[in-house]
């Protein structure tokens, strides 16, 4: 018996995998409310958040990409390139880039969140900013007086399940999808990585996410194996979460810190905008050493 999609219309594949979507947030989110109210949590606790966060975030992504590969291939993992091994030495340059990356990210964001809307724009711009607080009491309650089991706890909940859950999604749902859609690679990485970065409804990070999308979604390419981006993902989300864990061990408010006013910041940042650029290239070489039909 054929796979379910194999007679069907792209269109009619993106409906399917949008109800899948549809179903898991409503289905999930309620077992995860359902969930945390038998326990007892209170609500905004760092346990609650804990909960309901994981369960929703593997129901939103994770169970409707497991879903379209079953409909698409008859196996769970195939469609999404997950059942092959992401390639040694590619994993190697992955793990030195997540760590230059981050004073690039950091200057992104910071140019990112000087950049204002029209006038005309205004009722949309205090959403935007009123998400984006949200955002940061959330993030503020995960890490607030962090110990080691706390840090390693936020980077179980922060960092291994949203690189796994988003990237089986996103790079290994929505990817490949649009590029057999679109017959186009590139086109479908781009797309992918707006969709990354305009489904989290953080504005003031927008551009260094999608930028971080097209990033893994070559990452996937070049590698044919999902785990590659999912661990460039999980090395990104670690760091930053390591990185805040020092900072308050030291006492220094990371949000309040002016980049205009470290010493050395901006060639730091160019430093590592070299090295990533190039680390990137010599990447792209081996992987097409390692898959020669990639070119």
């Amino acid at each position: 018996m054929p796979p379910f999609f194999s007679n069907k219309s792209y269109w009619l594949q993106f409906i399917f995998l949008l109800l899948f979507i549809s179903g898991g947030v409503t289905i999930f989110s309620s077992f995860a409310l359902l969930a945390v109210q038998l326990c007892g949590m209170e609500v905004g606790s760092r346990s609650y958040l804990y909960v309901v966060q994981s369960i929703s975030l593997f129901g939103m992504f994770f169970a409707p990409a497991l879903l379209f590969s079953y409909c698409a291939t008859k196996k769970w993992f195939s469609f999404s390139e997950a059942d092959k091994a992401a390639p040694l030495p590619l994993v190697n340059y992955v793990l030195v880039l997540s760590l230059l990356i981050l004073p690039v990210v950091a200057c992104l964001v910071y140019f990112n969140e000087q950049i204002t809307l029209p006038e005309s724009m205004h009722k949309m711009e205090i959403w935007m900013q009123e998400l984006e607080e949200r955002s940061r009491i959330v993030l503020r309650t995960l890490t607030a007086n962090s110990t080691i089991l706390v840090l390693l706890l936020n980077i179980v909940v922060m960092a291994v399940f949203p690189a796994i859950f988003e990237e089986f999604l996103f790079r290994g749902t929505l990817q490949p999808f649009f590029a057999k859609w679109f017959a186009n690679k590139h086109v479908a990485i781009i797309v992918t990585a707006f969709i990354f970065s305009a489904i989290h409804f953080q504005f003031y990070g927008f551009i260094p996410r999608f930028l971080l999308g097209i990033y893994l979604g070559y990452l996937l390419v070049w590698s044919k194996s999902l785990w590659l981006p999912i661990i460039a993902h999980f090395m990104h989300n670690a760091s930053s979460l390591v990185l805040d864990y020092i900072a308050q061990r030291r006492n220094i408010d990371l949000e309040a810190i002016d980049p205009n006013q470290m010493q050395g910041f901006y060639p730091t940042v160019l430093f590592c905008t070299f090295f990533v650029t190039l680390g990137i290239y010599y990447l792209w070489k081996k992987s097409s050493k390692i898959n020669p039909q990639i070119g």
